[in-house]
């Protein structure tokens, strides 16, 4: 599948609650407590993931990447969701309100 061209936007400082943690694949789940939003997160390899605890709140400071739909990317969206009516149209609204996908990697944390 073609990778999205992803375009560094911002970094940002969240207060995070740790979900899940994958030191093999180093990522993180978490969530935003002030906005209620989930974050699927690649961690820096500068991050001890080992010490990093699940249910845990910690100030986070992330990089956010945003990336544009183009028409080839869009193509292969629609025909992996052929078969799923709700994804087909979860697609469909993302490109016509201009939604543009995330991405988030994980800079540092702290207690």
């Amino acid at each position: 599948m073609m990778t999205p061209d992803w375009k560094y936007t911002e970094t940002v400082q969240k207060r995070i609650r740790i979900t899940r943690v994958n030191t093999k694949e180093r990522h993180v789940d978490a969530v935003d407590l002030d906005g209620g939003m989930p974050l699927c997160m690649n961690a820096s390899k500068e991050i001890n993931l080992d010490k990093v605890k699940k249910a845990k709140i910690y100030q986070a400071t992330i990089k956010v990447y945003k990336a544009d739909i183009t028409p080839e990317l869009e193509s292969q969206l629609l025909e992996s969701a052929i078969n799923d009516p709700t994804r087909l149209k979860a697609i469909q609204s993302m490109k016509a309100s201009g939604f543009k996908p995330s991405k988030f990697d994980l800079i540092s944390l702290t207690h």
